[in-house]
């Protein structure tokens, strides 16, 4: 009948296959362990704990069995920077770890019948560290849990505020542009300046390794600007654009003749920089600035007499 529920050969097939898995998981003599959580459980997932670091878990094989890699992202707590070594019950330092086979249930199901056939020959083991949850490996369906070989490692040490130092170094500024009015200026005569492309908002940029996110913000103090005939100006502002009268102006006192035809307008955009790790407290960061310059062409104006 149209409309009605039907299941796809591919599906069947993928259950098919489930349940081979799992029938040949139980032949080889592996006990699948009840874990904490519930078939009803609809993510049908494990979420590791936010209070553990984070952790990059990878597996090696050897003829000896299969050896677990832990490398968390901070040294662990009341251990040596020297990693040792621990069997299924062991650990290094101050965690213990552990690896057991994962419970497929109702809720697993979907995501067992999806991973499955990206890990022939292996099964699903979780790994706990300090009665917690820190992730999933692939083990070979025929592994002992005598064969299995823990081994947590010092991982890459996480310090903010180089992260921090990083971010505020690569932060991209907008492609600023001097605005300036006339477009060629007269001697004695006012010329209005602006910047376009930027309205002065702070910038912002972050980055994640691990569990840890740094947040890093920019937000400009002063504009220094330097008229290219040795005469400066510092504001807090912008400017405005023509046909507003703006609040940065200068009148040159000769023509840029003798500045090879135009001065260099240049605007310095001085930055006070902050960051905070995790949505934390915000931190001072040390100063930045940015240059952006203008070619601007200044005329004399010449008397011309004529006859009546």
């Amino acid at each position: 009948m149209e409309g009605s529920r039907r299941n796809s050969p591919g599906r069947l097939i993928g259950a098919a296959a489930a349940l081979f898995v799992i029938a040949s998981l139980m032949a080889a003599g592996l006990v699948f362990q009840r874990l904490a959580w519930a078939d009803s459980h609809e993510d049908g997932g494990y979420t590791p704990s936010p209070d553990l670091p984070q952790a990059e878990i990878s597996v090696e094989s050897n003829d000896d069995g299969v050896t677990i890699y832990i490398a968390f992202e901070e040294s662990s707590p009341g251990s040596s920077t020297d990693p040792s070594t621990g069997g299924p019950d062991g650990g290094s330092g101050g965690w213990s770890c552990t690896s057991h086979p994962m419970s497929i249930g109702n809720a697993m199901l979907a995501w067992f019948e999806e991973q499955a056939p990206l890990h022939p020959g292996e099964a699903p083991w979780i790994v706990w560290c300090n009665d917690e949850f820190i992730g999933i490996v692939w083990l070979p369906t025929d592994i002992e849990p005598q064969d299995i070989q823990i081994i947590v490692v010092p991982g890459v040490s996480v310090d903010p505020a180089n992260i921090a130092a990083e971010l505020r170094d690569q932060v991209l500024v907008p492609d600023i542009t001097v605005g300036v009015n006339p477009d060629v200026g007269l001697v004695a005569m006012p010329a209005w300046f602006w910047i376009e492309g930027y309205d002065g908002s702070p910038i912002n940029m972050s980055e994640t390794l691990g569990g840890t996110t740094v947040e890093v913000e920019i937000t400009p103090t002063n504009y220094a600007w330097s008229f290219g005939d040795g005469a400066t100006m510092n504001t807090v502002s912008l400017g405005r654009p023509y046909p507003q009268a703006s609040d940065i102006g200068h009148s040159y006192e000769q023509s840029s003749l003798s500045a090879g035809g135009a001065f260099p307008v240049t605007v310095e955009i001085s930055f006070s920089v902050r960051y905070r790790v995790n949505g934390g407290a915000w931190q001072p960061l040390d100063p930045i600035s940015r240059s952006f310059t203008a070619a601007y062409p200044v005329q004399q104006l010449q008397s011309v007499l004529t006859g009546s």
